[in-house]
């Protein structure tokens, strides 16, 4: 799913920016102090309503940065004033002068420029939310038919994974589907799905050769209940090294809008949600999985045709639930530094850019998940170095 997801934007860092704030502001100057060098939030905030003054008085707010879905936000070429967003992932809408929006990586005040970011009055970016705690439900899936030759060393990782009980097995809930019926470990079989919509081998990618997964993942998605007993939904390839205590540390400081949001993980490009790890908030995969049949049904995000008219061929499993979930109204926020994905040409380094084959060195790399790893042994290398290096926090 990389190409179609693509974008040639270089990768300069944006400045991180707070996943969510409590904020007590006293009368117009406080707002003026608060925001005067427009780290984050645009003119249209006060009036909104969203800030209101007296003197002496004070608001609490607690609010989060979500965006909606990219088709409602601007190109970087255009002025976003009126979105308030950019439909280039890692991409911030400033607003630059009294008309002017423009998307940028990041924006520096001048007596030329402003750098406030603005809020788009019909659909805001802000949105009111609150803290979520941080239990986990994890998931993997063995693929046995992965209609390639190459070898596949996925059911070995997670038997040795569950021998050691670590990655999915160290969440408060976790399970193993697959196309087949197999023992992950003792007391421990995978869950098999069967192909009831004959989608399963409909095509297959145009660059590694294996089945596109979308078909199958719906039918896993379908028998999936432990969600209800966690905050948290967790999908971790095979091939990601995962540390789950390094996720719940991150999402500590994650505030939750009502009806949920989904971890955008990959920057530049057009759709940044990967899926070595896939996470959702409880709201966003329960919304998922209610709508699983109308998203694969539906003319607006046609799947099995692929965006841009299938110049990419059709969607993936990771591609397609992000298209859902945006078809629905979930949100989206930015997370780039739970994982390092060689898939991702902008967690790559610069001298790397082009290389596909890119692996993060773990001794060096402290985020919750590490891509792609498909070995037995050198999965196990990576988790070692990293948990040598950094422990499981």
């Amino acid at each position: 799913m990389e190409a179609q997801r693509l974008s040639e934007y270089s990768d300069i860092d944006v400045p991180a920016q707070p996943r969510g704030l409590t904020r007590k502001l006293a009368g117009a100057a406080a707002v003026a102090a608060l925001f005067g060098t427009g780290a984050w939030v645009g003119n249209h905030f006060a009036a909104q309503g969203q800030v209101t003054s007296h003197a002496g008085e004070l608001q609490q707010l607690t609010q989060v940065i979500a965006k909606p879905k990219r088709g409602q936000c601007s190109k970087v070429s255009d002025n976003c004033l009126e979105t308030g967003c950019c439909s280039v992932v890692g991409y911030t809408c400033f607003q630059t002068k009294e008309n002017m929006g423009k998307c940028l990586k990041n924006c520096t005040p001048s007596a030329n420029q402003w750098c406030t970011q603005p809020q788009s009055l019909m659909d805001p970016i802000l949105q009111d939310a609150v803290p979520q705690s941080t239990t986990l439900y994890c998931f993997s899936v063995y693929t046995s038919n992965t209609g390639t030759t190459k070898p596949n060393y996925e059911l070995d990782i997670i038997q040795e994974q569950y021998r050691r009980k670590i990655s999915i097995f160290a969440c408060e809930q976790s399970d193993v589907f697959a196309d087949v019926t197999a023992q992950v470990g003792d007391g421990l079989m995978t869950i098999p799905v069967d192909d009831v919509e004959g989608d399963f081998h409909f095509a297959k990618r145009k660059v590694s050769g294996s089945w596109v997964n979308t078909g199958l993942f719906s039918q896993v998605w379908k028998k999936i209940t432990k969600h209800v007993y966690t905050d948290w939904t967790v999908k971790v390839d095979a091939d990601a090294v995962f540390i789950p205590n390094r996720l719940r540390s991150w999402l500590g400081g994650q505030l939750v809008p009502h009806d949920g949001i989904y971890l955008e993980n990959c920057k530049y490009v057009d759709y940044g949600y990967f899926g070595n790890l896939e996470v959702f908030s409880k709201a966003a995969f329960t919304t998922l999985l209610a709508n699983i049949d109308l998203c694969k049904a539906s003319t607006e995000i046609n799947w099995k045709v692929g965006v841009k008219n299938g110049k990419y061929g059709p969607m993936g499993e990771d591609l397609f639930a992000q298209t859902c979930l945006d078809m629905k109204g979930v949100r989206r926020v930015e997370a780039f530094d739970i994982t390092t994905d060689g898939a991702c040409p902008a967690d790559r380094p610069h001298d790397q850019q082009k290389n596909k084959k890119w692996k993060p060195n773990c001794a060096e790399t402290s985020t919750a998940a590490m891509h792609p790893f498909k070995k037995t042994e050198e999965w196990f290398q990576c988790w070692q170095a990293t948990i040598d290096a950094f422990g499981d926090r």
